[in-house]
């Protein structure tokens, strides 16, 4: 019994170890980005400071972004503030706005299952609609779009229940943010492990 526990303790131990944070110091090249797997489609609009480039695309079918520092004391400092101001979450009190001041990338939340662009034989979407819906049926929206007319709203988007930050979950990587969209099927521990796995995608 006694060397079951301790056996039973080792591997608990070893567990927790092996799902610790990857950490790096390694300063990242665009290159070794794309090398990982990531498709990259575009570009932010906004220019953070201190940063290099900053881009997003999809990794295994889901949106995420990356934005590269020319060094990682940059990217802990610089780089903290940008990843928290583009992710920043906050509660509406004005209408269906969800989401921090600095976000570029919104995302529509809150549709019911069956209705809107979140379930099938909903609202029928036109091109525009389809053309931005992101993954599991979200709208997504850039900043700009909060300033359609009301018209273009009525003609070419389903109603947004909820604006929020289209990334929830972020990470600093060596000189770099990783930052993701969350998936409607797991809950924050799995979007957090989702980032995980893009950062130990990257090369050593």
């Amino acid at each position: 019994m006694k060397y079951l526990l301790i056996a039973f303790l080792i591997t608990l131990i070893s567990c927790s170890y092996t799902n610790q944070p990857k950490e790096t110091t390694k300063v990242f090249t665009l290159d070794e980005v794309k090398s990982s797997g990531f498709k990259n489609r575009g570009e932010f609009q906004t220019e953070f400071k201190d940063s290099e480039i900053s881009i997003w695309g999809f990794y295994k079918g889901r949106e995420v972004a990356f934005i590269m520092y020319p060094s990682v004391e940059l990217a802990k400092s610089s780089g903290l503030s940008t990843a928290k101001e583009q992710t920043e979450k906050i509660e509406i009190v004005e209408k269906n706005i969800g989401h921090g001041p600095n976000v570029e990338k919104l995302a529509c939340r809150g549709y019911k299952p069956g209705v809107g662009v979140a379930g099938r034989g909903g609202l029928k979407l036109n091109s525009y609609s389809q053309s931005v819906l992101g993954l599991n049926g979200t709208l997504i929206i850039n900043k700009s779009d909060i300033f359609l007319t009301n018209d273009e709203i009525e003609n070419n988007a389903p109603p947004c229940v909820r604006r929020e930050p289209l990334y929830t979950h972020y990470k600093i990587f060596g000189n770099l943010v990783i930052m993701a969209e969350p998936l409607t099927t797991e809950d924050e521990n799995g979007t957090a492990d989702f980032v995980e796995k893009i950062s130990s995608a990257l090369p050593e």
